[in-house]
């Protein structure tokens, strides 16, 4: 009898200690179910802070806005200095929205597909250009107010951004955004803080004779 009593005991608690074991592996209510995001894309969305989301947003949309400009100044622009100033400015943007898209899954961001309201509306003023005053107002701000803008995007995000990806891809670029600025503010004798040429008076003002330097590759 006692050799009876003590089987069914036996086996009464290697059944609760299987049913445990079991039931460990298990979700239960009151647990925190594992996150369903791969790990190295929780470790980069770990990793960027406000500065970086907008820097991507707004990179991806000057990106957008300077092809645009770019591929109009290779249009409308009979000087071969200036065309090569837009295929220049192209290709650079280019590498820069292939990498935003390479970053942007990892981050969980959605790139901007159009341009900002400004590049739309420069877009539609240099439309209605020709000639020398087109090559003028296209190195304005396709060139200087671009680059202006760049630069200050670009060094907020080397000194203050947090993804590793992004601040490399900013460092990389602001040697490229300098050289392209020097340019057309060669181009345009620009110089900082000056008050810009107009291009809202009559088609027949007088014009300058834009002589740009040989664009570096």
């Amino acid at each position: 009898m006692t050799k009876r009593l003590l089987t069914i005991i036996t086996l009464f608690i290697v059944g609760l200690l299987f049913t445990w074991g079991f039931s460990a592996f298990q979700p239960h209510d009151g647990f925190v179910v594992a996150q369903t995001k791969p790990m190295n894309q929780m470790n980069q969305t770990s990793q960027m802070n406000e500065i970086d989301q907008i820097f991507m947003n707004e990179a991806s949309q000057a990106g957008i806005g300077n092809i645009m400009l770019g591929e109009l100044a290779l249009k409308k622009s009979n000087n071969a200095q200036v065309k090569a100033f837009a295929n220049a400015e192209i290709q650079e943007q280019q590498q820069v929205k292939s990498n935003l898209t390479r970053i942007a899954p990892q981050a969980g961001i959605t790139l901007a597909t159009t341009p900002s309201p400004k590049f739309q509306a420069a877009m539609a003023r240099l439309s209605q250009l020709d000639g020398e005053r087109f090559d003028q107002a296209y190195m304005a701000e396709g060139g200087v107010n671009a680059h202006l803008e760049n630069a200050a995007l670009y060094q907020r995000e080397a000194a203050f951004g947090q993804n590793p990806d992004l601040v490399s891809l900013a460092n990389g670029g602001l040697p490229i955004i300098r050289q392209h600025f020097n340019t057309a503010s060669a181009a345009t004798d620009y110089q900082f803080a000056q008050v810009s040429q107009t291009f809202n008076e009559q088609a027949n003002a007088p014009t300058r004779q834009i002589n740009i330097r040989p664009v570096p590759q």
